[in-house]
This record gives C-alpha cells, structure tokens and sequence, in this order.
C-alpha cells in the first residue's frame, strides 16, 4: 500500500499548514528558490534539506545559523525520520513528520493502524434520581445570653468652690486698706503742713486761737 509524506506546521508563520513530499530532494529555507518556503527569522535562507531514501526521509541541516532540531535534539547529522517526529527549526517553527497510507480503489486516505471513522462513545444512561440536602448541624453548645449592662448611678455634683469670690473679696478689703491709708497719709501731712503754717505766722495768741491760751500754752 502506498505512503503519502508530509509535513504540518504546528508553530510558526502559517500554523496548520501542510508541505507535501513528493520528491526525492526537497530544500528547505526562507528564499523562495526553496521547495519548501517558510517566511521567518529564526529560519536560515537555506535551512535544511529532506532526501528520499528506502523506507522514507532523511533530514539533515544545511549550515543554519540557529540550527535544526528533531525532538528536541539538535542534528550533527542525518536523521532518518520517524513518523510523528516534531522538527524545530530555530526557535519559532516546529513542523511534524506525517505519514499517511492510502488504498488506490479507496476514495479517503487512512493512517496505519488508525481507523478513520472515530468510534462513538456511548455515555451510560443517567439514573434518575432526587437530591435531598442535609439538614443543618446542631451546634454542640447553646449560645450563652448576652449579659445587659449595669449602669452606676449618677454622681452628684460637688459643692462649686468659692476661690474665685474670696479672691475678689480680698481684692475689695485691700482696696479699702489702700484707701484709709491714703486718707491717713493726706490728713497727717495735712496737719503737720497746718502746723507749721501756724507756727511759722505766729498765730497762738490771734484769734480764735488765743482761746486756747492757758491751756496748751500761755500768751504773753
């Protein structure tokens, strides 16, 4: 039964795309003189090349900057290809080796030991059934009264202070002390002005004052 090659894109520029291997010698690379033409950076002009041989492919790298990889390995020289091998190149594209048998007198192309048409899978028919929740658990102690709180009786006010009015009555009496020593103070320097106002005129024996004549002194 004849096999069908080929490559799939699973990351790089164009993921999803498919690369048919139909010759003997195909080149791979970012210049379009390539037979397989990937558009990417990562990608050396001539990357790498496939060659036929029995039994399938040969990959083997060109001289690229960033290398060719095949699962994860990088190629110091040819690899034969294995189906469903993954094929790095650089660090953006993968591609994946596929390969594919197909009868000649069948119209859809199958893969060795894969049938094509995937079973049906068959769900085991549900039970039919009630959902009755649970009841919510007890809790394991009872919960304890909030205690109400105790209010103290109301303090009464204290006796209001009378500093400030002995204060001011203090004040009123030293003003008052203030006062009569004042008057005090005016009305001896009045008498002693008054005294020698009248000793020094002479007046003891001048009327009215000479009535006091023979008793605090004696008029000549």
């Amino acid at each position: 039964m004849p096999s069908q090659y080929m490559l799939t894109m699973r990351t790089g520029p164009n993921p999803g795309r498919t690369f048919e291997i139909n010759r003997s010698e195909m080149t791979i690379g970012r210049d379009i003189n390539n037979d397989i033409v990937i558009n990417d950076a990562e990608v050396s002009r001539h990357h790498a090349r496939l060659i036929a041989q029995a039994g399938g492919y040969v990959i083997e790298d060109t001289g690229s900057t960033n290398g060719t990889f095949v699962n994860g390995e990088r190629l110091i020289g040819p690899h034969l290809l294995r189906p469903g091998e993954l094929i790095l190149l650089g660090e953006n594209v993968s591609l994946s080796f596929d390969v594919e048998s197909f009868d000649p007198d069948a119209t859809i192309a199958s893969t060795p030991g894969v049938s094509s048409v995937p079973p049906v899978r068959q769900e085991p028919p549900r039970e039919a059934y009630s959902y009755t929740p649970p009841p919510p658990p007890e809790p394991a102690y009872a919960p304890r009264p909030t205690p109400r709180p105790e209010y103290a009786a109301p303090v009464p006010p204290g006796p209001v202070e009378a500093y400030p009015l002995e204060e001011e009555e203090r004040g009123i009496n030293r003003t008052w002390i203030y006062a009569g020593c004042g008057c005090l103070v005016v009305l001896l320097c009045g008498l002693i002005g008054a005294g020698f106002i009248f000793d020094f005129l002479n007046l003891y024996c001048t009327p009215p004052f000479d009535a006091l004549s023979g008793v605090l002194y004696t008029c000549p």
